[in-house]
């Protein structure tokens, strides 16, 4: 490492760690969002919340 202190690397650990649960539990609630915003293809019915929790 660069020699950094204890202190700092435990912000690092932080702040990574944080991004990592950020990540895990984010992920397929925004690919959901950016599905629904873009539409669905043409000829294909609009999709909402209902169609994907009964497909």
């Amino acid at each position: 490492m660069v020699g950094w202190n204890k202190e700092t690397k435990k912000r690092i650990q932080v702040v990574l760690s944080g991004a990592k649960t950020s990540f895990y539990y984010g992920f397929i609630p925004v690919i959901i969002y950016l599905g629904l915003k873009k539409g669905a293809d043409q000829g294909m019915p609009e999709p909402t919340i209902l169609s994907l929790l009964w497909a």
